[in-house]
């Protein structure tokens, strides 16, 4: 039988909302593992991710949550990590996923631990998640973690999906202004101008305006669309870039909302993985800069990395933290008043909270910025073109008076 990947909405024991993906054979199946692992299922569907043919030839977020909540399991029942990959590989439809966990299973079965067989996929994993994992081994704290970090990776999803959401209308708003201004460009202008040449009236500035965009256009479109596909692929390119992903977040920062989200997102993503290197073994010093690593954001890395510097020159964290551009007071204050290791773990799992429901919070509310901006640009747009239609209408009939 076939392993499947399952959304699932449900509650645990102590109240709280959880939310990710599970593998079962079929939905009765992921139901009794849920209510197993003290889940209350309230809604269970195929996960959208691997319901698509385009999936199931890469390996996907949600199935490195779903196996990583699978280790937390064999983990926790003390069922021998390479026998239960291979049990999990059995019944993997995915073949690249097939494929991993049996290496995976042979590495570990040949005598390397959990970090060391998955150092050979770090780019499927990352390196946040392989070191945590290795501290994880280190302590004994494995079980734990695993679950830690299965949580997250749901987290990151269902923020990433809800940034998806909240981004389909304003793109669908901006293809389709591209869309008409295409076509009025090409066929519609090209018909007024006969009919204005005809009448020798003196043009206004944006019908001359109007009518230059559209003769370029015509003349240099295989070249303009060209032009911008080869803009956008170089943007693509560079902004993977150390030196880009530097500027583009320079400049992203600069703006309000959009420094908001970012802030938001990579403080909530720094506090949920120091709390969880902390709980793993690691010290404040390591577990700083591993969160920072796992925030992906260049200039977030370079404070955590003075932070660290700070820490250790003798600085306590709160002073250490004080010179921050991005952490927030509210989270200096939280993360400072951790004693210890074991304190700020919890504090960071506070913190995390936190700002995981604020930039939840801001993403849904995208669009509900953006509108009025979009508003603007369609206003603009049909203004232009419509002086530029109208007002050489309203001198041909003057004339002809």
């Amino acid at each position: 039988m076939t392993a499947l990947c399952y959304e699932f909405k449900g509650v645990e024991r102590n109240g709280r909302r959880r939310r990710g993906v599970i593998r079962a054979a079929d939905e009765s199946d992921a139901y009794r593992k849920l209510s197993a692992s003290g889940v209350t299922p309230l809604q269970l569907k195929p996960a959208t991710e691997r319901s698509s043919l385009f999936s199931r030839g890469r390996i996907t977020k949600a199935d490195i949550a779903a196996l990583t909540r699978e280790l937390s399991v064999l983990v926790q029942a003390r069922i021998p990590i390479a026998q239960g990959l291979l049990s999990i590989a059995e019944h993997e439809r995915n073949i690249e996923l097939r494929k991993m966990v049996h290496v995976l299973a042979g590495a570990i079965e040949s005598g390397q631990t959990i970090s060391e067989a998955l150092t050979k996929y770090e780019r499927v994993f990352g390196r946040v998640y392989i070191e945590t994992m290795k501290a994880a081994e280190a302590s004994g704290n494995l079980a734990s973690v695993t679950e830690h970090l299965a949580d997250m990776l749901d987290r990151q999803m269902e923020s990433a999906q809800q940034l998806r959401r909240a981004m389909t209308y304003p793109a669908i708003v901006i293809a389709t202004v591209v869309a008409a201004l295409g076509v009025i460009l090409t066929f519609v202008v090209p018909k007024f101008e006969q009919m204005f040449a005809s009448n020798q009236i003196t043009l206004p500035l944006a019908t001359r305006v109007v009518q230059a965009a559209g003769h370029f256009f015509n003349a240099h479109w295989p070249f303009v669309l060209g032009g911008l596909a080869a803009l956008i692929v170089a943007l693509r390119y560079w902004i993977r870039t150390v030196t880009g992903r530097k500027a583009a977040e320079e400049v992203m920062l600069r703006v309000p909302y959009v420094r908001k989200v970012i802030v938001a997102v990579a403080v909530g993503r720094f506090a949920r993985v120091l709390g969880i290197a902390l709980g793993s073994g690691l010290s404040i010093i390591d577990a700083i800069l591993l969160a920072g690593r796992a925030t992906g954001r260049p200039l977030f890395v370079n404070e955590c990395e003075e932070i660290a510097d700070r820490l250790r020159q003798g600085d306590r964290l709160i002073d250490a933290m004080l010179e921050s551009r991005y952490l927030p007071p509210f989270a200096q204050r939280m993360l400072g008043a951790g004693r210890d290791a074991t304190e700020l773990a919890g504090a960071g799992r506070l913190v995390a909270a936190h700002y995981e429901r604020e930039a939840s919070h801001l993403t849904k509310n995208v669009s509900s910025v953006i509108e009025p901006l979009l508003t603007v640009l369609l206003a603009v747009v049909v203004l232009v073109v419509a002086l530029a239609v109208f007002l050489p209408m309203w001198e041909m009939v003057k004339v002809n008076r």
